[in-house]
C-alpha cells in the first residue's frame, strides 16, 4: 500500500470516528481532519502519477535554455 492511499484510508478512517461514541467537539474535528487527509492524500496520489508520467516521458514540460555560451578571450562588439 503506498503513501498515498494510507493517507486516503486513514482520513476515511478518522472521518467514522464520530460515530463511535464521542463528544460534539470532537465529532466536528475528526470529520474536518478526515476531509484535509483524504485531500492531501489525493494531492500526493495526483503528483506521484505526474511524476511518474514525466518519467516514462507522456508528460513533458516546456523549458527553454540559452544555448550560446559567453566565449571567452573574444568581443563581439567592435569599437
Amino acid at each position: 500500500m503506498s503513501k498515498g492511499s494510507a493517507i486516503i484510508v486513514l482520513g476515511l478512517l478518522s472521518a467514522f470516528i464520530p460515530f463511535t461514541g464521542f463528544g460534539a467537539l470532537v465529532k466536528v474535528l475528526a470529520v474536518l481532519f478526515g476531509f484535509l487527509i483524504m485531500g492531501l492524500g489525493f494531492l500526493v496520489r495526483q503528483e506521484r502519477l505526474w511524476l511518474l508520467r514525466s518519467l516514462s516521458g507522456e508528460h513533458k514540460t516546456d523549458a527553454y535554455t540559452e544555448n550560446t555560451a559567453p566565449q571567452s578571450g573574444t568581443s563581439h562588439q567592435e569599437a
